[in-house]
């Protein structure tokens, strides 16, 4: 599964000693146990922080990878600490408006912040604000291509199902907890 940072690397500006620690980010992550429960049982990301993630107001970060055994789905578990909740809003609102939206609603409990959209492929992607942090859990779902008399050269991104929808706003909501 190959989801990347939502940001890339930077220094930690002086100010922003008030921002959540990397390694206290990873407390806000997916638990493993949690992730094994939702039918990913394999790791494949452990976790990892970093007080560079290129966002001068959002300088720190965690995030981690679990697949299905099947390897057929993966999921990915990210946050990101920034100085201020107004910094954290305004990350989100880039997101918002540079990534394609679902038809999907993310669930009520992760706030009024909470939006979904589709990151390419086949990968479904929830983000919410709960603080100075932006958290993201991503679902890839990897469907397999299928054989097709169509002439097409082109395929359209199959829509998510319902019960991948429940498991990605399952794993959201534990998340958010």
């Amino acid at each position: 599964m190959a989801v990347a940072l939502l940001v890339a690397a930077a220094e930690m500006p002086a100010w922003a000693s008030t921002v959540a620690s990397p390694k206290s980010l990873a407390t806000d992550l997916l638990t493993a146990s949690y992730a094994k429960k939702a039918g990913f049982t394999k790791v494949s990301e452990k976790v990892s922080t970093t007080s560079k993630t290129g966002e001068k107001s959002c300088p720190n970060g965690a995030q981690e990878a679990f697949e299905s055994a099947s390897g057929q789905m993966g999921v990915f578990s990210e946050a990101v600490a920034c100085t201020t909740s107004k910094a954290a809003a305004a990350l989100l609102k880039g997101v918002r408006s540079g990534t394609s939206g679902t038809s999907a609603t993310p669930p009520k409990g992760l706030g009024s912040s909470a939006i979904e959209r589709s990151g390419g492929g086949s990968t479904y992607v929830i983000y919410w604000q709960r603080g100075k942090t932006l958290e993201l859990v991503a679902l890839n779902t990897n469907v397999p291509a299928t054989s097709s008399t169509s002439t097409s050269t082109t395929l359209a991104t199959p829509p998510i199902t319902p019960a991948q929808q429940k498991v990605l706003s399952s794993l959201a909501l534990e998340q958010n907890t």
